[in-house]
């Protein structure tokens, strides 16, 4: 049986509910653009499908909060010109709030326990999304979706919702993207060409320790393999290992669960993966492994320096990101650098993999009818969905001359850093699918991506949400104990064996054990439901 990642993934991918990570889809996408006929027709019903008469009479001006690389030189210019838009469609506005993600997980914590206005945000699952849910913080969707979303229900794959429901009830809408989802690491394509190195020949994440060496030597400037265990860098992003693939993936991620807590499909029962799984304790040795060989960055404990950051700057050759259809494309157009990937896994649908980028309305909205009525707009209007994701036409991109729905940097502009406008919100907002191309970019992009979504297979636990109402201050008080000692383990740092005693050590007298059987009691509560 196939499921979604190694434990050794699971731990570095459940981490991020305390961390606030960049989720697993980044960077850009692109899409065949309507012709501007119908994009009027589109933009012109959007908002108010399903609806009888909508009251937009009253001016709102909507709080918007998302995360990203913040700020942005062009975020006013941009979001002045989102407004003129949105004014004329739906009579508002947006009071665009971009956080950075080193505070974004704290600043909206602080919003939603402070009361203050939030009508939209970005709520994927693995920001403490179904705790935020129990908390009263998001606004249950199904009257305002089936009253002001038409154009969702009508473009989204019903599949998606699952990932958006807590108890039967829809909290929040996913972005219309890859349904499925596996993961890559990308290297500089000079250098896999300069040493010879064969990307196909890698299946393992054992198999690039010849690579590793080879740059180790001959390019000392450089880390063979940056991570920052601050952040969410991870060689868990290659889900494959000698002993994961002998174990045939069988740990599933628990969706809403706090880090290291894993489904174990061998036997159906929740284990502790830095406990009881061979596979998520191997894959932390292989790590202190290579650190001792000198293959990770010395400060990958400490650093505040992503993977990404230290790519652009050239202090190391790789990076992290996602192995769906054209994103070593994307990721090249985004960094001005051409990248090559590794062959992740099949894709896989899990409850995290639809979940993983959604937008929620707050309980504190000013109007929570407007607001749905901007989600649906996210989801049918490609004119505002392509002023979110890429900026204003002439300034951030140019239109390839001949083909309408294919873009490009203006001329003297080298990357999309430079424009202004590059936050890398793409996969955050409303329907991927009506965005542009890149130059560069495959023009059957999207039937890839059709494909890509067709070869995903559902994961056992998939619909499975876990509400940590029931023990939430032992989770409060494990998930910081996972955020002291993830900077250790994702980095091989301090010895593996001694850390890894005292990390066990502490969350068993902190509520491990508690938390595991309040999953497991509701995980067969809900499987009983599927039969």
């Amino acid at each position: 049986m196939r499921t979604t990642r190694s434990s050794g993934t699971v731990l570095a991918a459940l981490t991020a509910v305390i961390l606030g990570i960049t989720g697993c889809g980044g960077g850009n996408s692109g899409a065949s653009a309507p012709s501007k006929a119908e994009s009027t027709a589109a933009a012109t019903t959007a908002g108010t499908e399903g609806s009888t008469n909508p009251d937009t009479s009253t001016f709102r001006k909507l709080k918007v909060y998302t995360v990203g690389n913040f700020p942005q030189n062009d975020t006013k210019a941009v979001v002045d010109e989102i407004n003129k838009y949105l004014k004329e469609k739906i009579n508002a506005e947006i009071d665009f709030q971009g956080l950075p993600w080193s505070s974004w997980a704290e600043k909206m914590a602080l919003a939603y326990q402070s009361g203050e206005q939030v009508d939209l945000t970005f709520a994927p699952n693995w920001a403490d999304f179904a705790n935020n849910v129990a908390k009263g913080a998001f606004l249950p969707l199904d009257d305002l979706l089936a009253k002001y979303g038409q154009g969702i229900k009508d473009t989204l794959d019903p599949r998606f919702l699952d990932g958006g429901t807590v108890d039967g009830k829809i909290y929040a809408i996913p972005t219309n993207k890859e349904i499925g989802e596996s993961h890559t690491i990308m290297f500089r394509k000079d250098l896999v060409d300069k040493y010879g190195f064969d990307v196909n020949s890698i299946e393992t994440l054992e198999d690039l320790e010849p690579w590793l060496q080879t740059i180790k030597e001959k390019e000392p400037a450089i880390a063979p393999i940056w991570l920052s265990g601050s952040g969410s860098d991870t060689l868990g992003y290659f889900d494959k290992t000698k002993e994961s693939m002998k174990e045939n993936f069988r740990y599933e991620l628990v969706a809403g669960a706090p880090a290291g807590i894993v489904l174990d499909t061998k036997t159906d029962k929740m284990v502790i993966s830095s406990m009881e799984s061979d596979t998520a304790i191997y894959r932390m040795k292989l790590y202190g492994d290579w650190f001792s060989k000198g293959y990770i960055n010395k400060d990958a404990a400490t650093t505040k320096t992503s993977t990404e950051d230290a790519f652009k700057a050239g202090k190391t050759w790789m990076k992290f990101g996602s192995d769906k259809p054209d994103s070593d494309k994307e990721d090249s157009i985004a960094t001005g650098i051409e990248l090559v990937k590794l062959k992740g896994n099949e894709p896989e649908i899990s409850t995290a993999s639809v979940s993983n980028s959604m937008m929620a309305i707050g309980r504190t909205s000013i109007d929570p009818e407007r607001t749905m009525m901007l989600l649906n707009l996210l989801h049918t209007d490609p004119v505002l969905v392509n002023l979110i994701d890429f900026g204003v036409e002439g300034k951030q991109y140019v239109k390839v001359e001949g083909k309408d729905n294919f873009i490009k940097l203006p001329d003297g502009i080298a990357t999309r850093a430079d424009t202004g406008w590059a936050p890398g919100i793409e996969w955050m907002f409303g329907n991927q699918s009506l965005t542009y191309l890149w130059e560069g970019e495959s023009a059957d992009k999207w039937e890839k991506f059709k494909a890509y979504n067709e070869s995903a297979h559902k994961v056992k636990s998939f619909g499975f949400n876990f509400n940590t109402d029931a023990v939430k201050t032992q989770v409060s008080v494990v998930s910081n104990i996972i955020k002291e000692f993830r900077p250790l383990l994702e980095t091989g740092s301090l010895g593996v064996d001694k850390v890894l005693t005292e990390y066990n050590n502490k969350l068993k007298a902190n509520g491990i054990e508690d938390i595991r059987a309040e999953v497991q009691k509701q995980y067969d509560a809900w499987k009983a439901k599927q039969s």
